[in-house]
């Protein structure tokens, strides 16, 4: 008898809830505000990455891989010679791939498709902080026998620092545009419930490598480094 009254007292209970109007559900939710903040830092980069491709093709995989390893290690050698002081060399990628022919059958109509050579792609990256050293660094590779620059970029080595700099900017500047937003609503800012991050990727500006005409090195203009940080803030409204 117990648990048949307990039980028709929680039913009860779920029936007087269930009862209550929806617009008095209503009033007791809280309005708020969604707004995003930005804001920018503009910096000199202090380090560049740069991606050399050593590329061999032969007949045979074993002669492709071994013309590449003799390769790569010269230019690895000439790349230490001219690196400066903390600068990073390593293999980011390495690969072996088949290079196919249709190759056609003098006794039928049909073809077969064969691998007529392999080639091995061997990809270092040179990480350094002294950027008035990059064009020695990309003659001596190409010198030494690197078969392609794939890319140059800079950076900061202190970011993630620069990443919280922004992030503060940018809560600020969301704080200020839901000040400005409440009060032309006639509304007022009560306590903030929810902040969302949002780094963005770094994006250099400015940065470029051009041969100038009778030069020996490959001059290099770094540009600027800029790091955007989002913000996505939800503030409590009050009347």
């Amino acid at each position: 008898m117990r648990n048949v009254s307990g039980m028709i007292f929680m039913l009860a209970v779920f029936c007087l809830w269930a009862m209550v109007p929806a617009h008095a559900q209503d009033e007791r939710s809280v309005p708020t505000m969604d707004v995003t903040g930005q804001a920018s830092i503009t910096v000199p980069p202090n380090q560049a990455s740069i991606f050399f491709a050593v590329e061999t093709s032969e007949p045979r995989a074993a002669l492709a891989l071994e013309k590449n390893t003799k390769l790569t290690d010269r230019v690895i050698r000439e790349l230490k010679k001219a690196a400066g002081k903390d600068t990073e060399i390593s293999t980011s990628s390495f690969t072996l791939q088949p290079l196919y022919e249709r190759e056609k059958d003098s006794g039928s109509r049909s073809s077969a498709i064969v691998p007529k050579a392999y080639r091995v792609n061997h990809s270092i990256i040179v990480k350094t902080p002294a950027l008035d050293t990059i064009g020695e660094l990309i003659d001596a590779a190409v010198s030494a026998g690197a078969t392609r620059v794939s890319s140059l970029s800079f950076s900061r080595s202190d970011n993630d620092e620069l990443q919280k700099q922004t992030a503060a900017r940018a809560l600020e500047n969301a704080m200020e545009n839901a000040k400005v937003l409440a009060r032309s609503a006639g509304l007022d800012l009560r306590e903030i419930t929810y902040i969302q991050f949002v780094p963005n990727i770094v994006q250099p500006r400015g940065g470029e490598a051009v041969l100038a005409e009778g030069d020996a090195l490959m001059p290099i203009l770094p540009g600027q480094v800029v790091i955007d940080s989002y913000v996505n803030v939800t503030f409590e409204l009050g009347r």
